[in-house]
């Protein structure tokens, strides 16, 4: 494989696609211009995103970039960029290794150089892919996350507790997790996001943030400034 770079600051993430990828990811003052792949896995925050994007035009100038696009679109990112032609977008977060695809999007800028790279690059590693348009959530993360927004209002109301909501759920639709035990293995901060941009994205009620979910995130962002 060619040489690749991850950069981000989802240390459990990097940790989990080094693994799938059989190499061990450099640390950030080592990008240069001989990287012929870059994995681009920031956090949710768009700002931060688009400052590890600029980091990464100052470094290198012809690798093909694949970026997490799950709570900020190809396109958005696209335009921030000095090298909008190289950049592409998939579905990658934590836990997506137990998934057997991967979705990946491009914007109108990317050329099928580069997405086909990024198409080469999954399907190595056994990972079935599938182009998807370039919208935020993408398919999977997009309706997992407002199953775990629905099971978070199901718990706010009483109707059922924590484990009898993931045991349900486990046992009557043969998912892998819960959807509460999910939204921890992802992160909530993840979750909560993707709900954010498609919520600010298409303006529909149905992205609205249950209030415990939002009151989780809230605690998860003040334990992270302690």
């Amino acid at each position: 494989m060619e040489k690749v770079f991850l950069i981000g600051d989802n240390e459990s993430l990097l940790s989990e696609l080094s693994e799938l990828l059989k190499t061990d990811y450099e640390i950030a003052d080592e990008l240069d211009e001989t990287a012929e792949i870059i994995f681009e896995l920031s956090s949710s925050d768009k700002d931060f995103k688009i400052k590890i994007l600029n980091f990464i035009d100052e470094k290198n100038s012809k690798a093909t970039v694949i970026s997490t696009s799950l709570t900020t679109s190809v396109l958005e990112q696209a335009v921030n960029s000095r090298y909008p032609e190289r950049l592409t977008g998939a579905g990658i977060y934590p836990t997506f290794s137990e998934s057997k695809g991967i979705e990946i999007a491009s914007s109108k800028y990317t050329s099928q150089k580069h997405l086909l790279k990024c198409r080469q690059v999954f399907e190595s590693i056994g990972k079935k892919v599938t182009e998807v348009t370039d919208r935020t959530g993408m398919i999977n993360m997009r309706i997992i996350s407002m199953i775990i927004n629905e099971a978070y209002l199901v718990l706010q109301e009483g109707t059922a507790s924590k484990n009898d909501i993931d045991t349900a759920m486990k046992l009557g639709t043969n998912y892998p997790h819960g959807p509460i035990e999910w939204s921890e293995k992802l992160g909530i901060p993840l979750v909560y996001n993707i709900l954010l941009a498609m919520s600010e994205e298409f303006g529909d009620d149905r992205y609205r943030i249950t209030p415990l979910l939002k009151e989780k995130y809230l605690e998860t962002f003040k334990a992270e400034l302690l």
